[in-house]
């Protein structure tokens, strides 16, 4: 952020209760074009949420404060559902995952900056990077990490959060001008359309994630049942005062625990990423989840695999090495970066499915038009080089 607001710019517009969303959304629906970003605790919190969400519209910048509004926030569905109603994000994926989660909104109508950047085949495709170029200021990263959940916030987080949406409606007619001329309107809004469907929504937390924990495959089965205690102890801990769960205990602390389980707060204190403090803060609740897996003994056995299923999954491993290997050719030959072609979760559905005609191709995954006429050639010329792995 510059060391202060450009005096031009309006004061911020702050929206903390019904009636000034009211008068907000009133507005936001004229303008019929509007900057939109959000801001969310992810690294304060065990569960995430919304903290604040920016609009921009007819050069005015709005705070919203979703923590003040709650449930009455969702007077903006209708707005956000709009496809009528332009709403301009920078790499979006994010925001929309966090407005459908808390909102329980499907954003539509939706233009993302960094896609616009990456199809014009700009080095650097960050908002930081595009607002010093086209507008010559420099942005600092010092609230970028900032605790969103916190109030009152404080002059500084305002003027970070703000800046984030004031250039995106300019920004929006300078980019769709310049898709046109570059003849890529047509991939930027194919893909502006698949992230509107593809949201992916954080399901609940699995209790077997401590099996994915790095330094876990060598473990005994009574070092599982003691990693597997220290692990929901933390769970709860984490759950329980909200916050994150490197913030109370680092996965490899919990693996140095299962492998040698401390005796009483001294030992406790001497593991990397404990120390005194947490020692004495939660020794005791410590001491006695591991007592608990005392005896107890949980298999870390790998299911094993036949031989046909080995070989089997050799074939498919190697079919997707070869379509990986045509989206990277495909993107050198159209200088565009390989994510922009083809989204991984759809080549790995092809992958999967290996279909051998355009019918069977759009029935696996919907391309866009702009994707049919440049991809869907070449994409099924190497399908036809595969092997079936059921066949193989």
């Amino acid at each position: 952020m510059p060391d202060r607001i450009p005096a031009d710019w309006s004061p911020v517009r702050r929206v903390e209760d019904v009636d000034s969303l009211k008068r907000g959304i009133e507005i936001w629906e004229k303008a019929g074009i509007i900057g939109v970003d959000t801001e969310a605790n992810s690294f304060f919190a065990y569960h995430e949420r919304m903290c604040l969400l920016q609009i921009t519209a007819e050069g005015e910048d709005y705070i919203v404060d979703p923590i003040a509004l709650g449930d009455d926030l969702k007077l903006i569905n209708p707005l956000l559902a709009n496809p009528d109603i332009v709403k301009i994000f920078h790499a979006a994926e994010f925001d929309l995952m966090i407005l459908r989660k808390d909102l329980d909104v499907e954003v539509r109508g939706m233009f993302d900056t960094q896609v616009a950047m990456t199809l014009l085949r700009h080095d650097k495709t960050g908002l930081a990077a595009l607002i010093q170029s086209y507008y010559g200021m420099e942005l600092s990263k010092k609230e970028q990490r900032s605790n969103w959940g916190q109030r009152p916030l404080t002059e500084e987080q305002i003027a970070y959060a703000r800046i984030d949406t004031h250039f995106l409606v300019d920004l929006h007619g300078r980019l769709v001008k310049e898709l046109e001329e570059a003849d890529m309107t047509g991939a930027a809004y194919g893909e502006f359309e698949r992230q509107e469907r593809e949201i992916l929504i954080p399901g609940p937390p699995n209790p077997e994630r401590y099996r994915k924990i790095k330094g876990v495959r060598g473990l005994n089965p009574s070092s599982m049942a003691t990693l597997k205690a220290i692990f929901d102890w933390r769970e709860s801990i984490a759950e329980s005062r909200d916050v994150p769960l490197f913030r109370v205990l680092g996965n490899q602390s919990l693996v140095d625990m299962a492998v040698r389980p401390p005796k009483d707060r001294k030992q406790l204190a001497e593991i990397k990423g404990v120390g005194w403090k947490k020692a004495k803060r939660y020794g005791d609740e410590m001491l006695a989840a591991l007592g608990s897996a005392e005896g107890k003994t949980i298999e870390n056995n790998v299911p094993k695999v036949s031989p046909e299923e080995r070989r089997k999954r050799k074939v498919q491993r190697e079919n997707m090495d070869a379509l990986r290997d045509w989206r990277k050719q495909v993107a050198r030959d159209l200088d565009l970066p390989s994510e922009r072609l083809l989204h991984r979760r759809h080549l790995e559905a092809i992958g999967k499915a290996l279909p051998q005609s355009s019918e069977e191709l759009l029935k696996v995954v919907p391309l866009n038009d702009w994707q049919r006429e440049n991809l869907e050639p070449s994409l099924l010329a190497a399908l036809e080089q595969l092997p079936d792995p059921e066949q193989a």
